[in-house]
């Protein structure tokens, strides 16, 4: 399993993180990921992990792969509900969580 915090941070170091997850994932053909995200400047950074998700989805999603969500801030609340149904539109399993625990029991089931 994949485990990564993103942010806070600048738009540019938010994307590259968010990317940077996604190799990871493909070069370790991962079948789940748990990503932990905050914000403090601007949310609307965390919309490159929808673009991630995407060139994830082109390049070949591991087998039974699943992605959890974390929004450790309110307001990336929307923007991780954005990148689940992205995913689900890309045949990526993605759901978004309140906590990192909850999130670790789904992607062990």
């Amino acid at each position: 399993m994949v485990r990564a915090s993103v942010g806070p941070g600048l738009a540019s170091e938010v994307q590259e993180r968010y990317r940077a997850i996604v190799n990871e994932c493909l070069r370790q053909q991962a079948p789940r990921a748990l990503i932990v995200g905050g914000a403090s400047v601007d949310a609307f950074y965390h919309l490159a992990l929808r673009d991630a998700l995407r060139a994830m989805s082109v390049a070949g999603v591991p087998p039974r792969f699943r992605i959890a969500l974390v929004a450790e801030t309110p307001d990336l609340i929307a923007i991780y509900d954005a990148a689940v149904l992205e995913a689900e539109r890309c045949g990526i399993e993605a759901r978004r969580f309140q906590t990192p625990e909850e999130a670790e029991r789904w992607l062990n089931e």
